[in-house]
């Protein structure tokens, strides 16, 4: 499907979207259970959040401090990351996006390790996910909760399109979560890529059930 419609600023969600775990869970969750906690914790935590008892912060907090006192490493870390893979297709045609023109970006709740590790030379000009950080030993250190994911995710997408002059019409996200879900609306394009939601499914402008991200260079001319 091509767009009648001309974009500029192409934005793109990464565990599920640009990223694929074989379980289809994402790096949180694997972290969590490597570091003694378990799916269901992961659920109950979520749930937290969604129902508005704790603030994203606090959400990130409970799950990072326990991978503290579990001597979390950026080893240990590496070796979670390893288990993910590029979504197929992605590098390709991220790299032949940009080359088209457009400009590229990430809002996501990812941890940065991800994409630095899996995608060291991607060509996305801004990068909005949760950061983490080691001392000199190696060992989690310290973190830094993004405010742009889930209810944040808006605000992101507006400092990236004012950032560069870009009116919100010409914008375009490709996501696939529940976390997606509050940038229904806001740029002129959704994409759910294999989506997981179906409040997701259901609002956005395009769906895309078959494995690859290749089909968006018919999208994206």
């Amino acid at each position: 499907m091509k767009l009648e419609k001309a974009f500029d600023l192409i934005c793109f969600d990464v565990d599920g979207t640009l990223v694929k775990h074989p379980t289809g869970m994402v790096i949180w969750e694997v972290l969590n259970i490597r570091f003694g906690g378990s799916v269901g914790q992961n659920r109950k935590r979520y749930a937290m959040y969604r129902d508005g008892k704790i603030s994203y912060a606090e959400w990130v907090e409970l799950d990072i401090e326990d991978w503290l006192a579990a001597g979390a490493s950026r080893e240990t870390i590496l070796e979670s990351v390893s288990e993910f893979d590029l979504v197929d297709g992605a590098r390709d045609t991220v790299t032949e996006l940009a080359l088209r023109g457009f400009k590229l970006g990430v809002i996501s709740g990812t941890l940065d390790i991800v994409l630095d590790t899996l995608f060291p030379d991607h060509p996305f000009g801004d990068v909005y996910t949760n950061k983490i950080y080691f001392d000199k030993e190696g060992q989690l250190s310290a973190y830094e909760a993004t405010p742009y994911d889930g209810r944040g995710k808006p605000d992101a997408l507006r400092a990236m399109a004012e950032k560069h002059g870009v009116p919100l019409a010409r914008c375009a996200f490709v996501g696939d979560g529940e976390n997606d879900v509050p940038l229904l609306g806001v740029p002129g394009c959704f994409v759910a890529y294999r989506p997981k939601s179906p409040k997701l499914a259901a609002g956005a402008d395009i769906v895309i059930q078959e494995e690859g991200l290749r089909s968006l260079l018919d999208v994206f001319r």
